[in-house]
């Protein structure tokens, strides 16, 4: 693949994922995607089949992307609580600190939802990153700080409802809770309650 190429589709790709993160899929369209682009609508439809599958695109790289950068972290010198603490606060901060990827997110549950989708970066990834967690739990139990009741994969579950559930699901946690996700110092405070509830169901009280 040419570097000319490999730009042209790189751009295409980052200003899809602007305009599905802003519209959503339904509303998006592909002439807008061209125009942030600055390139042809014909041209996008020669990479690309459809609208959907341009979208199947930008999830799968958003969650490739996220995937991986949270797989790279290295917490093996920490300790278990640290080194936990370390995994759902990254975890957090990848929403936080990119606004589109809550919104990709939002609408990718709906598309997986209603759509067959045999290659999914969650799916193939998902269990590296439960591993790193395991791993901390399996040294905190070790050293006697967890105790070895919760099954780590419901926990790591768990830990993902948590931390992305204050980016995709702020309407319900605003309705039940009356908890503003939108204002700062109230999504920081969710995310330490994240990381505390996770660790408190984990720690030996024996």
């Amino acid at each position: 693949m040419t570097s000319r190429k490999t730009e042209t589709l790189e751009n295409i790709l980052r200003a899809a994922r602007a305009e599905f993160a802003e519209k959503g899929l339904g509303k998006a369209h592909i002439q807008s995607i061209a125009e942030r682009a600055g390139v042809t609508k014909q041209l996008i439809y020669h990479y690309y089949q459809s609208k959907e599958q341009l979208f199947s695109c930008v999830l799968d790289q958003s969650s490739s992307e996220a995937m991986a950068e949270l797989i790279e972290i290295s917490v093996d010198d920490l300790s278990p609580k640290e080194a936990l603490r370390c995994l759902l606060y990254s975890m957090f901060d990848q929403f936080d600190s990119d606004p589109e990827l809550g919104s990709i997110a939002t609408e990718g549950i709906r598309y997986h939802g209603s759509h067959d989708t045999p290659h999914n970066p969650l799916v193939e990834l998902g269990p590296e990153l439960a591993k790193k967690m395991s791993r901390a739990i399996e040294r905190g139990i070790e050293s006697k700080e967890f105790n070895d009741n919760l099954n780590a994969n419901y926990l790591f579950s768990a830990a993902c409802l948590l931390t992305s559930g204050a980016f995709t699901n702020r309407y319900v946690i605003a309705a039940v809770g009356n908890i503003d996700l939108s204002d700062e110092a109230n999504a920081q405070a969710w995310k330490k309650f994240s990381a505390d509830l996770i660790l408190q169901a984990l720690e030996r009280t024996s």
